[in-house]
């Protein structure tokens, strides 16, 4: 009787242990990702643009283990392959499946991208999770890198509004089809951006306008903490591409003297090329606002080495119109498609 019970306990743990399985799992080590942006030694991350990236073979679905740890969420573009879906990472620790039902006899792209702005959600990466068959690998890192520092036009704000009644949330924020995202993949490039809504160059639209104005956050990791510091050293563009000067006009406080704004920008550029001495610099602005900013650029940039400027065209019409009259993705492509030719003009690349 004592063997018959033995027998049916062992053939119930085998049956457990068959059903189970399949769903061990293991988590990525840093080794088998790659990290594009500003990160913090414990993975956390919030400028947009920030990028994790890695390589699935012989596994069929992938998970993030990913957390909100500052603001309410924060919104992430999920990548495979070339294919896009929006994630909403919340408050608490959770994992977030990214694909299912993938080939695992092919190698796949698996990429998260932080696609709402640094006060829309500081989100922490605790891992990739996939079957303990499945395997990991780093991308190669790209010959060509890109640095493109602005305001709410960089970030994409705005920019899947429908209508400029739509306003800017986690949801339609998507930083991943702003103009600076879409050059970067045309060029093949990795691609780092610094950028935040209502911020200037010399002072912002709101709230404080000489507070921590975009020259004054450049140098953080984390775009809701002064501390820790990013490390230069660590990316070297050989492009730096700059839209500011929207806010800088609209900001109360009276007429914006060129004296001052053109004063800033130089300043801004010689601790850039402190930082990247070899590096091209374009001056741009647009389409929200131009003058005076547009006749002042020129003169700025004159006189200083491999330094040039480039307005974009106004809006053609109401399909280029976003939330808040931002741009629209529509828009957002037409900008990347000059940003694109103007880069190739001056780095002598082709796409």
């Amino acid at each position: 009787m004592k063997h018959f019970k033995k027998t049916i306990f062992l053939t119930i743990s085998a049956i457990l242990f068959s059903l189970c399985a399949p769903l061990l799992a293991k988590t990525s080590t840093n080794d088998e990702i790659r990290l594009v942006g500003r990160f913090t030694d414990d993975l956390r991350f919030g400028w947009t643009g920030c990028s994790i990236e890695t390589f699935l073979w012989k596994g069929r679905k992938i998970s993030a283990d990913l957390e909100c740890v500052e603001g309410d969420s924060a919104g992430l573009e999920v990548i495979v392959d070339g294919t896009t879906h929006f994630l909403k990472v919340e408050k608490g620790r959770k994992t977030y499946l990214l694909a299912d039902g993938l080939n695992p006899d092919k190698k796949h792209f698996i990429q998260l991208f932080k696609r709402s702005e640094g006060w829309l959600g500081t989100v922490k990466f605790y891992g990739f999770i996939v079957s303990e068959k499945a395997t990991l690998s780093a991308p190669k890192e790209k010959h060509r890198k890109l640095l493109v520092i602005g305001d709410s036009i960089t970030c994409g704000y705005g920019n899947e509004g429908k209508t400029p009644e739509s306003g800017n949330s986690v949801e339609i924020e998507n930083g991943y089809m702003s103009y600076a995202a879409i050059a970067a993949r045309e060029l093949n490039a990795d691609l780092m951006m610094v950028c935040w809504s209502g911020r200037g160059l010399f002072r912002n639209l709101q709230p404080n306008p000489k507070d921590k104005t975009l020259p004054k956050l450049f140098s953080q990791i984390l775009p809701m903490q002064e501390m820790p510091q990013w490390d230069p050293s660590t990316f070297q563009p050989d492009i730096i591409v700059i839209n500011l000067g929207t806010n800088d006009k609209n900001a109360p406080g009276g007429t914006l003297r060129e004296e001052d704004f053109s004063s800033t920008y130089k300043q801004f550029i010689r601790q850039l090329r402190g930082y990247w001495p070899r590096a091209n610099i374009i001056l741009s602005i647009g389409p929200m606002v131009y003058q005076p900013i547009s006749d002042w650029l020129p003169k700025i940039a004159d006189g200083i080495k491999n330094t040039s400027v480039l307005i974009y065209t106004p809006y053609s019409g109401k399909e280029e119109i976003g939330g808040h009259y931002h741009p629209s993705v529509l828009k957002d492509q037409k900008m990347a498609k000059k940003l694109v030719e103007t880069i190739c003009n001056e780095m002598n690349w082709s796409k």
